[in-house]
């Protein structure tokens, strides 16, 4: 009796023990399926995600590749141009100081000569033998084709009526002025002009992309977009800081 007892117990233990350690792997199982299952959402879900920016950026790139390509000639010509301006105005400083004259940076005005009007400049010296006479020790420079320096009164050119305020030369005088060249009268032009201490007037010398036009009244230039500017801002010491977009003059 005893030992069908100790028989039995032994027989019917190990059932009892083994049915909840069956119960517990199951468990671990059921449980290891579902952080698995919840897993592979997730991971489902950042790679989905990570593909959405991976595409927004793509496309962004994309457009910004597009707008830099759109007119590729029109930037670099205005960044030439702007390096071109400041090394005539530096030539124009040290000019003043070496010669102990005045000196010009002259820009040619002349609308009706539509080869060097805002984009033809020389280098200019006063004549000490005739304060009233300029003299160009070289040839001129032209700025780049299809670009040009921004009047002081835009508005007053042809074609340009409606031009900010904001994005004018102020460093240039308000209207072209005649000036005798080589002892050449009447030549006219805009200027910005150095003291021999290498001082000026001061003010924003800006360059802008434009294209000129013929009609019945002879050749006209218009300023495409005044938000298409580069340019300096000349100190009254003569020192430069470059202007390399629009957003820095203003509204």
């Amino acid at each position: 009796m005893n030992g069908e007892y100790i028989h039995s117990e032994w027989s019917v233990g190990p059932a009892l023990v083994a049915g909840p350690r069956f119960n517990l792997e199951m468990a671990r199982r059921q449980a290891a399926a579902l952080h698995q299952s919840k897993r592979r959402a997730s991971i489902a879900g950042f790679t989905l995600i990570e593909l959405l920016v991976v595409v927004a950026l793509m496309a962004s790139l994309a457009a910004g590749i597009g707008l830099a390509l759109r007119q590729p000639g029109e930037s670099v010509s205005l960044q030439s141009a702007q390096s071109t301006f400041c090394s005539l105005l530096g030539a124009a400083r040290g000019r003043a100081a070496l010669s102990q004259q005045n000196a010009r940076c002259a820009i040619a005005a002349d609308p009706a000569d539509s080869g060097t009007y805002l984009c033809f400049l020389r280098v200019v010296t006063q004549d000490p033998a005739n304060p009233a006479n300029w003299l160009a020790e070289d040839n001129g420079v032209w700025l780049p084709a299809g670009t040009y320096v921004v009047p002081p009164a835009p508005a007053s050119v042809p074609g340009n009526p409606a031009w900010p305020a904001s994005r004018r030369s102020t460093a240039l005088p308000s209207s072209a002025q005649s000036m005798t060249l080589n002892g050449v009268a009447d030549v006219p032009c805009y200027y910005v002009q150095f003291t021999p201490r290498g001082t000026t007037g001061g003010g924003y010398l800006l360059l802008t992309v434009g294209h000129v036009t013929t009609g019945s009244v002879g050749p006209a230039l218009t300023l495409d977009d005044p938000d298409n500017v580069r340019g300096v801002l000349l100190r009254s010491s003569g020192a430069l800081t470059l202007i390399n977009n629009a957003e820095a003059l203003g509204p």
